[in-house]
């Protein structure tokens, strides 16, 4: 999820939309349809399901208008997707609703595992981590209103998604998420380019939601991937392999595949040419309604249902609903600065006194941070690696591969308000 934007990012734009700030890497692992707990087991999706409590699917094999993996028939006496999430959506347990970083405790398998965010100790719960707290570029929604949120692909293990709320005030549980989960709003949604933020470039398509009794909880909605995988048996075209088409018919021509993520598991590193091939340099645009609530602070909860594999992406950002005035701009961009700001306890916080010190304990904020940094990306450090005016420097997928990235804390430490509560710019660009 990017918009409203995920505390995991920290504010910061390196690899957005699919994976801003290494947010893609908040996830649980190891989770099966009707099982009461993940279990953190990963692997190839083709040996048995995680524990004897399963139940069968909700969309069946036949259902391949809402499915996105292995369709064709020569799959059906062997469905290796039959007890993943996306079969019964919102059935499969989660120990985590805002993520685990990494997944779980440990890392996965190759096929299926995953390294912890850069900077981010693997295993943290993302509910309770210290800076799941509001974000200082807070985002406003109307009560009764529409509002606009995205979340972009990094790799495309097929299935759907849905979005929920929980009060701040309350413990951020999957039990309190699921009393509130958010309606679709229209029959459309969106591909937006510029990586994913320009509201200009976006091309509308159809949407398949499901909803009744096939789905958790009951009547409540869910969306399907609209981007199909690659028909490339098992992996979708996530490893060393050539993609053999769509899975499904694209909702624009040519947009499928399993993304960047395919550059990271792939034995031979992805040059800028290969991985701006692969890139999704879009976002996935749809609109919710926001229900006639309390005014007050609110966790938003992102849930992606994988049908490719046993994981569920779930990932956490924060809004204030109020009961009449001005809704913040969707898409407006996010000074970066929350990475750096010593109350935020991020994996910069502690290197406001190091600029001009690299030894010691300050030898950190000087070296690569440990975590993601796949091969195709910058190597993050926290200090370093600015632009000249001591801002992040500007890198996408298909730039020249520089030395190295950092997030431009010392521009953020030379503003006396960067670190300071603030809203988003308001419908209007009226700044608050």
């Amino acid at each position: 999820m990017y918009e409203p934007p995920a505390r995991m990012a920290g504010g910061m734009k390196l690899l957005l939309p699919g994976c801003a700030g290494g947010s893609c890497l908040w996830f649980n692992q190891g989770t099966t349809i009707g099982c009461p707990n993940a279990t953190g087991a990963s692997g190839l999706p083709i040996g048995p399901p995680d524990c004897r409590e399963h139940v069968q699917p909700t969309l069946k094999f036949e259902d391949k208008d809402l499915r996105t993996y292995a369709l064709n028939e020569i799959y059906r006496l062997d469905d290796y997707t039959k007890y993943h999430p996306w079969r019964y959506p919102g059935s499969a347990p989660v120990l985590d609703p805002c993520g685990i970083s990494g997944g779980w405790f440990t890392k996965g398998a190759f096929f299926a595992g995953g390294d912890a965010p850069f900077g981010i100790p693997i295993g943290m719960l993302g509910s309770s981590f210290p800076y799941n707290q509001k974000l200082y570029e807070q985002t406003v929604w109307i009560a009764g209103s529409t509002a606009e949120v995205a979340w972009g692909i990094t790799a495309n293990h097929g299935g759907g998604y849905q979005y929920r709320l929980c009060p701040s005030s309350s413990e951020s549980s999957e039990a309190c998420f699921q009393k509130m989960p958010l309606r679709f709003v229209g029959s459309t949604q969106w591909i937006q380019f510029g990586h994913g933020m320009d509201q200009n470039n976006r091309t509308e398509i159809p949407a398949t939601t499901v909803t009744g009794n096939r789905v958790l909880p009951v009547d409540s909605t869910w969306r399907k991937n609209p981007v199909p995988p690659c028909n490339t048996p098992i992996s979708g075209g996530g490893v060393d392999t050539p993609c053999t088409g769509p899975t499904f018919k694209p909702p624009i021509p040519g947009l499928y595949g399993f993304g960047p993520g395919a550059c990271a598991s792939s034995v031979i590193a992805c040059s800028p040419k290969q991985l701006l091939k692969r890139n999704f340099d879009f976002g996935i645009v749809d609109k919710v309604h926001v229900p006639d609530v309390p005014p007050g602070d609110y966790v938003l909860s992102f849930r992606w249902e994988s049908e490719q594999t046993n994981q569920i992406w779930t990932s956490c950002g924060d809004v204030t609903i109020k009961a009449k005035g001005l809704a913040t701009t969707p898409f407006s961009p996010q000074r970066g600065c929350d990475v750096c700001c010593a109350e935020k306890q991020m994996p910069c916080s502690n290197c406001t006194k190091c600029t001009n010190d690299k030894t010691g304990p300050c030898a950190y904020c000087w070296n690569q941070l440990p975590g993601y940094n796949p091969k195709y990306a910058p190597q993050v450090t926290c200090l370093g690696n600015e632009a000249p005016d001591g801002g992040a420097p500007s890198w996408y997928p298909g730039d020249p591969m520089t030395k190295g990235w950092s997030p431009g804390c010392t521009k953020c430490w030379a503003d006396p308000s960067a670190c300071k509560p603030s809203f988003r710019p308001f419908q209007g660009n009226v700044l608050v």
